[in-house]
């Protein structure tokens, strides 16, 4: 199994989690009866401000999970590299 070392960022993944998904329930309260949606609605009727904080969150999390993605990518690679380089000492041994 790849190895994923704990990265400072991990911690602002769930912090933007944690933000975005707040936003969202403030949204789900103020506008449930709304035919828009809650969503829709609370990004029309959301202050600029308040709507930049969102995107930026969004933002920083699709960053996070790109920086996880590239982080598994690696790990995984070094597998592979590990697996060849053992598998060609392996080839070595058998031509003596």
């Amino acid at each position: 199994m790849a190895k994923i070392e704990v990265e400072s960022f991990f911690y602002d993944l769930i912090h933007c989690k944690n933000k975005i998904l707040s936003t969202f329930d403030k949204w789900d309260e103020k506008y449930e009866d709304d035919e828009r949606g809650a969503l829709v609605a609370g990004i029309r009727e959301c202050e600029d401000a308040d709507l930049i904080n969102v995107l930026i969150n969004i933002q920083r999390l699709a960053s996070g999970y790109e920086q996880i993605k590239e982080l598994m990518d690696a790990a995984e690679q070094q597998e592979v590299d590990e697996a060849m380089s053992d598998d060609e000492e392996d080839d070595d041994d058998d031509d003596d």
